[in-house]
């Protein structure tokens, strides 16, 4: 999938489960309509790690872990980088068991996994980036945002996410450059 796919399919998921548009957005719906995907907020020892996803085999059931530690903005994308990987890379979490997104480790079970081809861990982290964008701040809606502010800051503020995210979203759409 390139990054038009992914950004086309963040975008439709975006429409489905937040008809109302709202910002920042809300994942209750995606959780309430996927009874195989729970989101669990904790205080993680391990600082350098921002977030988790794990699949367990026996219930089929994918765990999202987010570091509750982490700046709102910092957890807020890294649960739309999480579903990245929920919607675009179930197979090879299913083969893995889990995705890592930072370094570190939560403990010593070895139940985190971690891609040994750096080209292949850097693909599907670009796409993992390249959903929450989408998700988080759709096309129209970073628009409508810009039109009615012009102020990065601003824009950040309306989808809870840092201003380094909203300049390079702002940067990819053509609004600022």
């Amino acid at each position: 999938m390139n990054l038009q796919e992914i950004d086309a399919k963040a975008e439709a998921i975006a429409r489905q489960y937040n008809p109302d548009k709202l910002a920042p957005f809300p994942y209750e719906a995606i959780v309430k309509d996927n009874a195989n995907l729970d989101i669990i907020f904790l205080d993680l020892e391990d600082d350098s790690v921002s977030g988790v996803i794990l699949y367990e085999d026996t219930g089929k059931q994918f765990n999202i872990l987010i570091n509750a530690t982490k700046h709102p903005n910092r957890q807020h994308f890294t649960l739309g980088h999480e579903l990245g990987h929920y919607f675009l890379h179930q197979d090879l979490l299913k083969e893995e068991k889990g995705l890592v997104d930072g370094e570190g480790s939560l403990d010593n079970t070895n139940i985190l996994y971690r891609l040994d081809n750096p080209a292949e861990k850097n693909r599907i982290e670009t796409e993992a980036n390249h959903f929450a964008a989408g998700l988080l701040m759709p096309e129209d809606l970073v628009r409508d945002a810009w039109d009615a502010t012009a102020d990065i800051e601003e824009c950040a503020k309306i989808f809870n996410v840092s201003t380094i995210a909203m300049s390079i979203r702002l940067t990819e759409l053509g609004l600022v450059s």
